[in-house]
C-alpha cells in the first residue's frame, strides 16, 4: 500500500501544481488586461479597476496552493520513510490546497487524500524481535 501512496502523492502533488500554476498565469494576465484597458471603455461596474485587484488575490492564492502542492510532493517521495508523518502532511497539503484553490485542487485533493489515508493504514515494518515470534 505504501507503492500506491507514493505514486497517489507524487502525482497529486504535480497536478497540484500544475493547476497552481495555470492559475498563477491567469491571474498575471488578468492583472495585465485591466492595466491595458483605457479608461475611456464603457464597462459595467469599472472593471478595469477591479481587475488587477483581483489578480493579486488570486496570485496569492495560487501561490499559496502551490506550497501545499509542493509539501504534498515531498511527502508522496517520503511515504516509505516516514509513513505516518507523510500521511498527515498529504492530507494537510490536501485540505489546505483546496481551501486556497476551491474547483482547482478537486483532483490533486482526492489524489492526495487517498494517498495521504493509504499512508496512514500501511503497517510499519516490524521490529527484529517481533519478526522473530511472527512466523
Amino acid at each position: 500500500m505504501r507503492n500506491t501512496a507514493t505514486i497517489l502523492g507524487i502525482v497529486g502533488g504535480i497536478l497540484g501544481m500544475i493547476f497552481s500554476a495555470v492559475v498563477i498565469i491567469a491571474a498575471i494576465a488578468m492583472q495585465f488586461v485591466g492595466t491595458i484597458m483605457p479608461n475611456e471603455v464603457e464597462v459595467p461596474m469599472n472593471i478595469h479597476r477591479l481587475l488587477p485587484l483581483f489578480g493579486d488575490m488570486v496570485v496569492a492564492r495560487g501561490i499559496g496552493a502551490l506550497v501545499f502542492a509542493i509539501i504534498g510532493l515531498i511527502a508522496g517521495i517520503n511515504v516509505k520513510k516516514w509513513h505516518q508523518l507523510a500521511g498527515v502532511l498529504l492530507l494537510i497539503a490536501a485540505i489546505a490546497g483546496y481551501i486556497f484553490l476551491f474547483v482547482g485542487f478537486i483532483v490533486p485533493g482526492i489524489l492526495l487524500i487517498i494517498g495521504g489515508i493509504l499512508a496512514l493504514v500501511s503497517k510499519g515494518s516490524l521490529p527484529e524481535s517481533e519478526e522473530k515470534f511472527r512466523d
